[in-house]
């Protein structure tokens, strides 16, 4: 079943929203096309009906990967996005990663993995935090399986 996670952050008035409306299904076999492969059986389906832009598609990818070895369990797990919307203003593609992290945190009752981002009043800047020592889009999950397509 769908479900939309509405994410926010606001700091001293200032911030950002997005609204990510997914569902998540396992199947024996592969994932309905298109769909990105995040790690092993774990799969990412991308709204359908609009051509996502770059960014929001990296960043959705990242923030399912944040997730990752928790999800995978030998079956495929397809996390399908139906879609993904916010305001115009005030917008980062990163919000996208904080959006899915929080929709997969709620679906699938996992422990917070500490994304999130602060606003820097004095110098006006956003920073936006990742697990760890994870370096967005660094390669720090293993490559996929040698059989993958």
């Amino acid at each position: 079943m769908y479900e939309t996670f509405r994410y926010r952050s606001i700091h001293a008035g200032v911030g950002f929203a997005a609204d990510l409306r997914a569902d998540a299904y396992e199947t024996d076999g592969p994932p309905p096309p298109p769909a990105l492969l995040i790690y092993r059986s774990l799969y990412l389906r991308l709204p359908p009906g609009r051509t996502p832009y770059w960014l929001e598609a990296a960043w959705l990818a990242f923030g399912a990967s944040l997730h990752a070895r928790h999800l995978v369990d030998g079956r495929t797990l397809v996390l399908d996005v139906d879609a993904f919307t916010y305001p115009g203003a005030d917008f980062r593609a990163e919000v996208a990663a904080l959006a899915i992290d929080g929709w997969i945190h709620r679906r699938f009752r996992l422990a917070p993995c500490s994304a999130s981002v602060t606003y820097d009043r004095p110098s006006h800047r956003f920073t936006f935090a990742w697990p760890g020592s994870t370096v967005p889009f660094a390669d720090e999950l293993p490559p996929p399986p040698p059989d993958h397509a």
